[in-house]
């Protein structure tokens, strides 16, 4: 009986030790996020002292180094922001420049920038007139590339297959 007695006990340190081991993982995780809340937290609180304290000359003294980092990086902030804003609106104007429409006339191609048809000679406008979408029904909004009417939350235009975030 003892050698059984030996084998039970040692599946049962087993059992335990995993126990131990699973219990240890848990509270490491909750550890871990306990510290990403803090620190969120403390971030939270340094950008709004930051935002406080920036212009009076008793909190900043013997923390300039630091006030003038945070200033140094809000200003790369905005530059990269504005770098942006300038990429996204040439995308915009190239996604326009670049709609093809179809000639009522001949069927041939004409570009948005192209002032009539180089096949037949259709001018633009008509060109235009005779592609324009439908207006939206209430509850759609038109397709920022092709201009056809979309429902609200669609994430593909169905007319031209571009993809809408919203």
């Amino acid at each position: 009986m003892g050698f059984l007695d030996n084998v039970t006990a040692s599946v049962n340190r087993g059992v335990a030790s995993a126990g131990r081991t699973t219990e240890t993982l848990k509270l490491k995780n909750q550890l871990n996020d306990i510290n990403k809340q803090r620190q969120a937290l403390a971030a939270q609180l340094g950008a709004s002292l930051y935002e406080a304290t920036r212009e009076n000359v008793d909190f900043r003294s013997g923390r300039e180094g630091l006030y003038e980092g945070i200033a140094s990086l809000d200003a790369q902030r905005e530059a990269v922001n504005a770098q942006i804003m300038q990429l996204e609106a040439q995308e915009r104007q190239q996604q326009i420049n670049a709609r093809v429409y179809t000639c009522p006339g001949c069927g041939g191609r004409v570009a948005e920038t192209d002032m009539f048809c180089a096949t037949c000679g259709t001018p633009i406008a008509q060109v235009r007139a005779a592609n324009a979408m439908p207006s939206p029904m209430p509850g759609q909004v038109p397709c920022p590339h092709c201009g056809s009417p979309m429902n609200q939350g669609d994430a593909f235009c169905m007319h031209c297959g571009t993809a809408v975030s919203h």
